[in-house]
């Protein structure tokens, strides 16, 4: 497993712990910490509870002379792994102790070359915000699964995502993509990645409206360059997933999303023109599970719109600025 860090000293410890819990083999385990330059004591943090407290499992911890994006330190940590399987988690997202045994056991289908995780929102209510991006997940992971029951999804999550160490070069490091853009270059090597709904992790979603685009659109901008690869793959008859997941992906995330602009600006031509239209937002006001669809709706097609005007400038975040707001202990 490797985990990169960077300024993680808030969650390093509570990370740590939640290894320690994992119900695997321990003598088949083997954890990799890559840290980026953290400009906090994260390194010194996690060196003491080791010492302090034990592991019954390998540990190493890597440091890089100056920070080169997530990307970049898998793979840097990816030339000390000596494991046929590697997983990727992030220091702030916390596995169920079962989530490894239960989404490794889908590697052993020869099929089958990566698997990805359900992340659960550990901050669910705190705010509408975080309400809307649990409900949006919900709907996520059922495009997902029926995704991985035709043939396979493009969308993996770093924070829970597991490999086998002969199916890929490296990690996708091009445009910041390790995810995503490396799911694109093991299907077109001719295997399924798959999404288990079984293996789950833990997260805190964002809670302001600020954070919520930020990460959105840092992360459809990822994805953008992603798909925009498996669509030429594809044209090029070199991408086994069906054509139908594939465009559908591509329309949904680089399309879709400016078709809200009409949509916003006839709603209120309309409300404009005939008043009395406007009684209709008051259920949006009124009713949460409205509420939290609608900002939902809004806000995802605006961070995408803005990720797509991101990737048509040729613009690229291989290494973001950290929400720290998501990082709290």
């Amino acid at each position: 497993m490797i985990i990169p860090t960077y300024d993680e000293s808030t969650v390093i410890t509570e990370k740590l712990q939640s290894l320690k819990r994992t119900d695997y083999p321990h003598e088949k385990l083997e954890v990799i910490i890559v840290d980026g330059s953290s400009t906090d004591n994260t390194v010194s943090k996690a060196k003491r509870y080791l010492k302090d407290n034990g592991f019954p499992f390998e540990i190493k911890i890597l440091e890089e002379k100056e920070r080169s994006g997530k990307a970049k330190a898998l793979n840097f940590a990816l030339k000390h792994a000596k494991s046929e399987i590697i997983a990727t988690s992030d220091a702030d997202s916390y596995w169920e102790p079962s989530a490894l045994r239960k989404a490794i056991s889908y590697l052993a289908d020869p099929r089958v070359g990566a698997v990805s995780g359900r992340e659960k929102i550990i901050n669910e209510g705190q705010n509408t915000l975080t309400l809307a991006e649990s409900k949006y997940r919900d709907l996520f992971y059922t495009m997902r699964l029926g995704e991985s029951k035709l043939h396979s999804t493009q969308m993996f999550l770093g924070e829970l995502a597991i490999y086998k160490r002969e199916v890929f070069e490296k990690f996708n490091d091009e445009k910041g993509s390790d995810d995503n853009g490396t799911i694109v270059d093991i299907i077109s090597n001719g295997y399924r990645t798959i999404f288990v709904p079984e293996a789950v992790f833990y997260d805190t979603a964002p809670d302001s409206i600020r954070d919520r685009i930020s990460l959105k659109r840092r992360r459809a901008l990822h994805l953008i360059h992603a798909l925009v690869k498996a669509v030429k793959l594809k044209t090029e008859k070199r991408f086994s997933q069906p054509s139908l997941i594939v465009y559908t992906n591509f329309f949904i995330h680089t399309i879709n999303p400016f078709l809200t602009l009409p949509l916003i600006f006839g709603a209120a031509y309309l409300a404009y023109a005939f008043p009395l239209l406007l009684l209709f937002i008051i259920p949006i006001l009124v009713f949460k599970r409205l509420r939290t669809t609608f900002i939902s709706y809004l806000s995802d097609n605006l961070a995408l719109m803005i990720a797509v005007t991101d990737y048509m400038r040729g613009k690229e975040r291989v290494v973001w600025t950290k929400i720290e707001g998501m990082r709290k202990s």
